[in-house]
This record gives structure tokens, C-alpha cells and sequence, in this order.
């Protein structure tokens, strides 16, 4: 416990303190707490020469008191907020293994990661939103690539306003994609496309949206009016956009 303690201190500028909880197993005792005042519970053990940072499990069961990692975009949410901070998840335990020079970034870092997992529900519009053209981009780079997609498409070169996201199809009959996870999007989908037809080029347009709700009842109207089919939830692309996308090509071809 002690190595543990002299290591934490000579790294940070403030007061650390360590509770062994069982053998080899010691609680954090720094000042870090969640909204209901709580202190964030962090555990630091040995492994071979390594120290593991981790929760026990302890993080995800209290967000399971308020919120549910109960369908893909959330879990998918979860593992790319605890992956960009190096953190991994072994059955529910969220744990770091780390070097004993960096033991104290390792904490903060750890800590961090717990509190953005304990917040989730607060902020999930604003990540999902965040995260939707990254989630976008890697199922198309990666289920659709078949179909040899053109990421952010021009088809008036000199009018760089009007962008398409991906286009497939390029050389005959276009399919153009919009992802669309607001009004601003969705709007710039409905001027882009009404541009295109006034400028008499021949396309097949879809929209991918992030989730219904993300619309009111007028963009939705008005994106329905101009795109040839309008996927109302990310999760419906993921299932179904491979189905239409083949379709759709075997039509135009």
C-alpha cells in the first residue's frame, strides 16, 4: 500500500488517500464525486508488473439505476467514450492496466471516463448527435464498401454548397445519401436535392436520419417530399440499407 500511496503523491498535488478493501486490493480515496455526491468508487490492485485501475463493476451499476444500455447506438456510444480513453470492459468491470510511471494519469484519466459513463443519460441527445456521421461513415466504410462509395460528393463542381454525403453509383444513375441528424441538416438535404432537379440531373436520393425525433413534423414533411426514401432511425439503415442499396443499383444498372 504504501509503494502505491508514494507513487500517487509524487505524481499528483494533492491529498490521495488508500483503503485496502481486501488483500492486494485498495479503494481510491480521492476527492471526485458524482452529481448526487457520492464519491467516484476506484480500486487500484496489482497485476504482475503492471497496476490495474478499475471499478468493479461499480459504474455501469449505477447507471443502470437511470439508464439502460438497452439498444446498439447506446452500447455503441458506451464502448466509443470508454475506448477513447484506452479504458477496457470485462463483463461490466471497467478497468485500466498501466505502468507505475504513469499511475496518477492513468487515475485522472480513469476517473474521467467513469464520470462521462455515470452521465450518459444527461447528455445523450448531445452525443448521439455527436457521434451519428462517425457512426455514418464507419458502416458505410465498412458493410457498404462494396458498392465503392464517394464520400462528400459534388455533383455541380463548381456550386461546393450543394454537397452530397456519399454517392454511390457515380458513373450512371447516382444514388446520393444524406445523413441527417437535425433541422439544419435536413434542410440543406431539401435544397440540395431540389437544386439538383432544378438543374435536371438524374438521381436517386436517401436520407439516413439519426432518429425521428430529431425532426419536427415540417422537416420531416419537407424531407419526405424531395428524397426517395427516407430511413427514419440509424438502426433501420444499419439492418436494411445493404437490401436497398443492392436494389436500388440492380434497377439503375
Amino acid at each position: 500500500m504504501k509503494e502505491i500511496l508514494d507513487l500517487l503523491q509524487q505524481q499528483s498535488n494533492q491529498k490521495i488517500g488508500l483503503r485496502e478493501k481486501r488483500p492486494n486490493i485498495w479503494q481510491v480515496i480521492i476527492p471526485f464525486y458524482h452529481e448526487d455526491g457520492d464519491m467516484v468508487e476506484v480500486f487500484i490492485t496489482p497485476v504482475g508488473s503492471l497496476y490495474r485501475i478499475c471499478d468493479y463493476g461499480l459504474t455501469l451499476m449505477r447507471l443502470s439505476y437511470s439508464y439502460e444500455l438497452d439498444t446498439p447506438n447506446k452500447e455503441r456510444i458506451f464502448n466509443t467514450i470508454i475506448s477513447s480513453y484506452n479504458i477496457q470492459n470485462e463483463k461490466g468491470n471497467l478497468y485500466i492496466d498501466i505502468e507505475t510511471d504513469h499511475l496518477y494519469p492513468a487515475l485522472m484519466q480513469f476517473i474521467g471516463t467513469v464520470l462521462k459513463v455515470s452521465n450518459m443519460r444527461l447528455y445523450k441527445r448531445e452525443v448521439i448527435q455527436s457521434l451519428f456521421f462517425e457512426m455514418l461513415d464507419e458502416f458505410i466504410q465498412t458493410q457498404l464498401v462494396k458498392y465503392q462509395p464517394q464520400k462528400d460528393y459534388y455533383p455541380l463542381p463548381n456550386m461546393p454548397e450543394y454537397k452530397v454525403d456519399y454517392c454511390f453509383n457515380h458513373r450512371k444513375v447516382p444514388i446520393y445519401l444524406f445523413g441527417v441528424n437535425g433541422a439544419a441538416t435536413a434542410r440543406l438535404t431539401v435544397i440540395s436535392c431540389q437544386k439538383f432537379i432544378i438543374e435536371k440531373i438524374k438521381f436517386r436520393s436517401m436520407s439516413v436520419l439519426e432518429s425521428l425525433d430529431c425532426l419536427g413534423k415540417k422537416d420531416q414533411s419537407r424531407l419526405m417530399s424531395v428524397a426517395d426514401k427516407v430511413f427514419p432511425e440509424f438502426n433501420e439503415f444499419e439492418k436494411t440499407g445493404d437490401e436497398y442499396i443492392a436494389r436500388e443499383l440492380d434497377l439503375l444498372s
